[in-house]
């Protein structure tokens, strides 16, 4: 669900109108929310002209790609553990790769 959202904000956000219509009329589709649903289809028919940013679209794709479970993420693998002894002058962060679709 998560890929197939992450195509669909891509092509919302380039306002490619086949490409919306094609993922609409995939059978996931109807998992979607109402209004994002409706907001894909208002995006599609107003065309490349429009300034209409899919807000609900995104929002979804955001709580989802939150909702993951990380620690079956191989990005969210935690570092080797170092020696307490030693101080620690810097604070490790894990990093993931964002879609740039």
């Amino acid at each position: 669900m998560l890929a197939y959202l992450d195509s669909l904000c891509a092509a919302l956000l380039a306002r490619n109108t086949a490409e919306i219509r094609r993922l609409l009329a995939h059978p996931m589709a109807q998992d979607l929310p109402r209004r994002v649903r409706e907001e894909a289809v208002a995006i599609s028919r107003a065309g490349r002209r429009s300034f209409m940013a899919p807000v609900n679209a995104l929002h979804l794709y955001y709580k989802l790609t939150h909702m993951v479970d990380e620690s079956s993420d191989s990005t969210f693998d935690s570092p080797p553990r170092q020696d307490p002894s030693k101080p620690q002058d810097q604070l490790d962060l894990p990093l993931r790769k964002v879609s740039s679709r």
